[in-house]
């Protein structure tokens, strides 16, 4: 019994060490550009199995997480994603709570008492270093600072060796300025602000993997359905998930897709996105602290200019930067390549007159030889 305390203190004592030398108190920011597998380290994988103990309570959405995980464990047979509840030899220590039955860390975060039930867990295992509680469509419905934000900090500064992990809600289809929104933008803003650790689950399930569209912008729901047009009324007949698949089965994360048995209200590419995320936060609380390359998307990317948009029959691209040659690739919505064409001499912009574009919304992405510039496009 004295050798496992002792092994238990060393692992506490150790992660501890690793936060405050490799993360000060910087925040940890999970988000949809942290789903790149060929950027996540093995050995800090290695590492998050050998140090953490992870407690996670949630019911039916949370388990997406789970179910994501468990996808790229069948999926690598090597057992490189390997977890269980008991955090076995080569296996993440990931204990999942009870659901909606009664036990340790049951139900989520929108019910009252999970941070007693949190304290519970805490108290009879000691040696979990690490907490993260999910939401099941309650953020937007209840006061966070009262029910949410005041006593997560008020466990960190009861629990100072463990990592608290805050979390946002799962899209519900209110669109760019609706109250979900706001309650997972307060959220953000206050895990910026205080420099705290978020798995941004909202900003993860609003993207298709390359990062080009927020779909939230197009009143997108928790099962990816959306609406083309983006405006009101509302009518959701296409998802983006479903396209993105079709357009992309021989992409690896369709290949893991594959390999997830249920995806509790979505679609299998949106948990595999989360549980991929998810190793990325583990090898964060482990100590890993190396940039990533962020997915290159519409919003942080858009320097590239069209007109006239909404386009006619011919319309013209800036170009930022002169270059001998330049790639246009126009895409739709779906992730379907509708034109493809090199210009060479350009200047400063591009006339493009053979698209023979229907009308609708496209994402044009141009290339040149060292960077790619994404904006959107209306077709009229």
């Amino acid at each position: 019994m004295l050798t496992i305390m002792k092994k238990i203190l060393f692992s506490q004592l150790l992660l501890l060490f690793s936060i405050l030398v490799l993360h000060g108190q910087q925040a940890i920011i999970i988000d949809h550009n942290y789903i790149d597998l060929a950027q996540l380290p093995d050995n800090w994988i290695d590492s998050a199995k050998a140090k953490l103990f992870i407690g996670y309570g949630h019911t039916s959405h949370g388990n997406q997480i789970a179910s994501g995980m468990n996808a790229l464990e069948s999926c690598f047979s090597n057992g490189k994603f390997d977890w269980s509840h008991e955090g076995g030899e080569g296996e993440l220590h990931l204990f999942e709570g009870s659901g909606y039955n009664e036990g340790y860390l049951d139900h989520d975060a929108g019910y009252d008492g999970w941070d007693t039930k949190t304290r519970t867990f805490l108290n009879d295992f000691p040696e979990c270093n690490a907490i993260i509680w999910s939401w099941c469509g309650q953020v937007n419905e209840v006061d966070l600072r009262s029910h949410y934000l005041g006593p997560m900090e008020q466990l960190e500064e009861d629990y100072p060796d463990v990592r608290f992990v805050y979390m946002t809600g799962h899209l519900e289809g209110l669109g760019p300025d609706g109250s979900l929104y706001e309650a997972n933008q307060e959220i953000r803003d206050s895990c910026s602000k205080k420099n705290k650790i978020l798995f941004d689950f909202a900003d993860i399930e609003k993207y298709e993997p390359f990062g080009t569209t927020n779909y939230q912008d197009y009143y997108a729901d928790d099962a990816c359905y959306y609406d083309p047009d983006g405006q009101e009324p509302v009518n959701r007949t296409q998802n983006w998930a479903n396209n993105w698949l079709a357009n992309h089965s021989d992409h690896e994360l369709a290949q893991i897709s594959q390999h997830c048995g249920s995806c509790d209200h979505s679609v299998s590419i949106n948990c595999v996105k989360k549980g991929i995320a998810a190793w990325y936060l583990w090898v964060r609380l482990a100590g890993w602290n190396e940039p990533i390359v962020a997915v290159d998307n519409a919003e942080t990317s858009n320097r590239i200019e069209v007109y006239p948009n909404p386009a006619g029959e011919t319309l013209t691209v800036l170009v930022p930067k002169a270059s001998e040659k330049i790639s246009v690739n126009i895409t739709d919505l779906q992730g379907k390549l509708v034109y493809s064409k090199e210009f060479t001499n350009t200047g400063k912009e591009v006339t493009i007159t053979d698209h023979n574009l229907p009308s609708g919304l496209y994402i044009l992405r141009l290339s040149d030889n060292s960077h790619t510039y994404t904006g959107k496009l209306i077709k009229q």
